[in-house]
């Protein structure tokens, strides 16, 4: 999950700057175009995204929810779930604590899981043992490097320039909307790239697994908040697949987020109990 929230926070830094020059189109409220003027000034999305990133210098805290549907296909089999996600993010020091429920659609069975992620370690609830585990204080180590890895926008303007014509710029009442609809094999090799940029040094990469991944479809809209500039909400409908031990493997998923409390959060802290009893994770 870390590490598909910050291949698109990465992604969508650098999206901004692909079609600069754009301005965006009224719509209203069912998404549709709108014949109604702008009494404002409006921004292009290069205006737009320096706003974003001044608003980012200040933003110390947030809030996350997720519904997040999953389908995954390989040969004649097939699983399908549904992941619940709510999710308190303090920027620095970094902290973390995370509910999830996942559920099974052909098992019809739930699992809910709550992760703290702070300077004390990562603690895990295990829902079948009712066990708290503390994993090894690499992981905090590794997870924290993936939220300092930073890709330059201005190195980046080139690649993401062959992807200007799939980009729509458009805005509501209360939001700017960046729309994109990519597929095939340059935005692949894109992502491929990100990824590799993203990760620690210390963390190896499945090279193979790299190459043989391929998006056939990512369709999302981000929505930029008119007075604040943070994210309001983030909608994610993609399809990928990959090489898994001579089978394709395919994987649908549909997200749909939503951000709140910003700067709000003052304090993530693992319980005393939760210190006190959770037994080392084997690795």
């Amino acid at each position: 999950m870390r590490k598909t929230l910050s291949l698109i926070a990465t992604f969508m830094l650098v999206l901004f700057l692909a079609a600069c020059n754009q301005t965006a189109e009224p719509v209203d409220k069912q998404g549709k175009e709108g014949d109604k003027k702008e009494e404002t000034k409006e921004l292009t999305l290069e205006e737009v995204m320096e706003k974003s990133i001044e608003a980012s210098e200040s933003l110390k805290s947030f809030a996350v929810q997720m519904d997040m549907d999953s389908n995954m296909k390989v040969a004649d089999e097939s699983m399908s779930f549904k992941s619940n996600i709510d999710m308190d993010y303090i920027v620095e020091p970094l902290a973390v604590h995370q509910n999830m429920k996942l559920t099974s659609i052909e098992e019809e069975g739930e699992l809910e899981m709550e992760i703290y992620f702070t300077k004390d370690g990562v603690f895990v609830h295990d829902p079948v043992e009712q066990q708290w585990s503390k994993f090894p204080n690499e992981m905090f180590d590794q997870i924290s490097q993936l939220t300092d890895q930073q890709t330059n926008p201005a190195e980046e303007i080139t690649n993401l320039k062959e992807f200007a014509d799939d980009l729509e710029f458009k805005q509501d009442d209360k939001n700017y909307i960046i729309l994109l609809d990519a597929s095939g094999d340059k935005f692949t090799e894109f992502l491929q790239e990100v990824l590799k940029e993203t990760m620690p040094k210390d963390v190896p990469l499945d090279e193979q697994l790299l190459k043989d991944m391929k998006i056939n479809k990512l369709n999302y809209e981000i929505f930029v908040d008119k007075k604040t500039f943070y994210p309001s909400a983030l909608n994610v409908d993609m399809e990928m697949e990959m090489a898994v031990e001579g089978q394709t493997l395919v994987i649908e998923q549909k997200l749909e987020g939503n951000y709140s409390k910003f700067n709000e959060i003052k304090e993530i802290k693992v319980p005393q109990e939760v210190l006190d009893n959770a037994v080392e994770a084997e690795m």
